[in-house]
């Protein structure tokens, strides 16, 4: 696919088919992950495909205790601490399947980084591992829309609990959750961005 088509036709999907994901395109959007931009080409990047449904049952409620959370009022409470009402509006429409999507997407990727504590870190220079590996999951994240395959990024709040459990390296991160697959609808149509609107010439 086309750079510019790809770009244009990603989304974000949290619902998808049952059919498995061929192998070569697993591959292919993880070697497009490898080829992103990174700080000192440190790609410091690992990938853990949850595959086995009863480990990824096990690791999404022990390790990150995902839920779906429906009640309206739960959920006006959870996002009440939020200012942007875009923000609030997804949530919204999140919160009820973030769970689900985990337990039923085709593929459950999990991408980690090396990096030290953020707490350590004291410049935005100090962040480069984190900036990078998100050039990883850009690239994954168009990789799979060439491929007509969509997904979701999931940052959890508190990893601690699902790197226990995978087993993850100590001085490793998880950047995001990725359920992916071929999409069960089609997706919402995106606004259209005005460049205009943030586009500033020598100065703001």
């Amino acid at each position: 696919m086309d750079f510019y088509k790809a770009v244009k036709t990603r989304r974000t999907v949290r619902k998808f088919q049952q059919a498995p994901v061929p192998e070569e395109k697993i591959k292919r959007i993880l070697e497009a992950g490898l080829k992103a931009p990174s700080n000192a080409h440190l790609k410091y990047w690992q990938f853990i495909l949850l595959r086995d449904k009863d480990n990824r049952r096990k690791a999404i409620f022990e390790g990150l205790q995902a839920r779906d959370l429906k009640n309206r009022e739960d959920i006006e409470k959870f996002i009440a601490p939020f200012e942007d009402e875009t923000l609030k509006k997804v949530y919204r429409k999140t919160l009820p399947i973030q769970l689900t999507m985990m337990l039923e997407a085709p593929e459950l990727l999990v991408v980690c980084y090396k990096m030290k504590p953020l707490t350590d870190c004291r410049t935005l220079f100090e962040l480069n591992p984190l900036a990078s590996v998100w050039m990883c999951i850009e690239n994954i994240m168009l990789a799979m829309a060439s491929e007509g395959l969509f997904g979701c990024t999931y940052t959890p709040y508190d990893s601690t609990g699902l790197k226990k459990y995978l087993g993850i390296l100590v001085g490793y991160e998880i950047a995001s959750v990725i359920p992916f697959g071929f999409p069960r609808e089609s997706s919402e149509s995106r606004e259209n961005e005005i460049l205009e609107d943030r586009l500033h010439v020598d100065k703001w």
